[in-house]
């Protein structure tokens, strides 16, 4: 793991210091040996919704084109993406992209904007909150991706490695979010993320030049910080918001093997006390923090929507084997009023790989396909088959 962290002042986006910083930073971590010419390279820009750039929402246009100037120096080829929430469709597609200032860049540029709405199913062997992600086809067609996020306090702090997260399909997004009840669960699954990008993710960039405290209020934090590794790069930033550890995903991280709090990361540049504000807007941080505030919404949608498994009590013949097989520990044994022992699942333990599915000898573990997932995996597997998909195309 290399966790060395260069971090910038910067006090406004002038395109000719962003492009003298990035190169700069090229510099001083050594980045020019990740970078190969007639690499194809995927910039995951933030661009959640549709919001324009002064609003603080999405990765400034300023950063992607300067780190596009800068790779197209070295003959790489870049491709912007991310994957707005909504409809997965080319027309809201198109929108997000014109609004968030990435169209001009690739209008100034010769970077390409992803127009391939197509998915795929990628394993994940050895998951905690799931066994199998669907992403972005894009992110697995690239040779390397480089991750552009934005600094910004939600329900609890937002940066490079939840940035990640916008290679879940657009309609997706929701569904992922209710399989999982709270923070810590959500920072588990960027983690499985993480864990299957693997050697792909080779640079880590926050835009922290305008940042988003809490209750969506800008502030400038004049900070543009770049690594290669997620986790350190995101320790240096809650080091300058005043954020402990423990509270976010680098608690994950270091359970995981991912990060050491003791040697966080290694500074190459400025240091943390040029950059630290005492007084930025944080929220209440907790790893038990619900990602829904309506637990009958939340479990509405997941009858609604999640594909799942379900073991009928009365038909289980208590054998014992799929709660052995659980690599999760989400099926448990009980008794019955008449003393006969069943298996009984906790969806909030479930990772869904279908394994006890597939080990009951009885055939009594049943598997669930709601109206609503089916309409989801629909949408977003339509363009596959679409004259639009240019794999389609001769």
């Amino acid at each position: 793991m290399n966790n060395a962290v260069s971090l910038n002042y910067l006090d406004d986006y002038s395109q000719d210091l962003v492009d003298e910083t990035v190169e700069k930073a090229f510099t001083s971590l050594n980045l020019n040996r990740l970078f190969k010419p007639k690499m194809k390279v995927l910039l995951k820009t933030c661009m959640p919704n549709s919001e324009v750039p002064d609003k603080a929402q999405c990765t400034h246009p300023s950063i992607i084109r300067g780190l596009v100037n800068v790779l197209t120096k070295r003959g790489v080829a870049c491709v912007v993406a991310d994957s707005p929430y909504g409809k997965a469709s080319l027309i809201n597609l198109d929108q997000a992209y014109l609004n968030t200032g990435m169209l001009e860049v690739a209008n100034l540029t010769t970077c390409e904007l992803n127009h391939d709405l197509s998915v795929c199913d990628v394993e994940v062997p050895n998951g905690v909150m799931t066994k199998k992600l669907t992403l972005l086809d894009i992110a697995t067609q690239v040779d390397a991706i480089v991750n552009v996020g934005k600094i910004k306090i939600d329900k609890g702090y937002v940066g490079a490695c939840a940035n990640i997260f916008g290679l879940i399909p657009a309609e997706l997004k929701t569904l992922v979010k209710n399989r999982m009840s709270t923070l810590g669960e959500y920072h588990h699954y960027i983690i499985d993320m993480l864990e299957t990008i693997g050697d792909k993710l080779v640079l880590n960039v926050l835009d922290g030049i305008v940042a988003l405290e809490a209750n969506n209020t800008q502030r400038m934090l004049s900070c543009l910080a770049i690594s290669e590794d997620a986790f350190s790069l995101d320790a240096s930033i809650m080091d300058i918001l005043g954020i402990k550890y423990k509270d976010t995903i680098l608690k994950q991280a270091e359970d995981r093997g991912y990060f050491d709090s003791e040697k966080p990361y290694k500074l190459v540049d400025k240091k943390i006390e040029d950059f630290v504000i005492k007084d930025f807007a944080l929220v209440e941080f907790d790893q038990d923090t619900r990602l829904s505030d309506n637990k009958k919404q939340s479990k509405q949608y997941f009858r609604s929507h999640q594909d799942r498994v379900k073991i009928d009590k009365k038909k289980c013949k208590g054998c014992g084997v799929c709660s052995k097989i659980c690599p999760s520990g989400a099926i448990m044994m009980k008794y019955d009023k008449e003393g006969e022992l069943y298996a009984e699942v906790d969806y909030k333990k479930c990772i869904f790989c279908d394994k006890c599915h597939t080990a009951c000898p009885y055939s009594v573990v049943e598997k669930i396909t709601p109206i609503g997932y089916k309409s989801l995996i629909k949408n977003v597997t339509r363009y596959n088959e679409s004259e639009e998909n240019p794999n389609n195309k001769e």
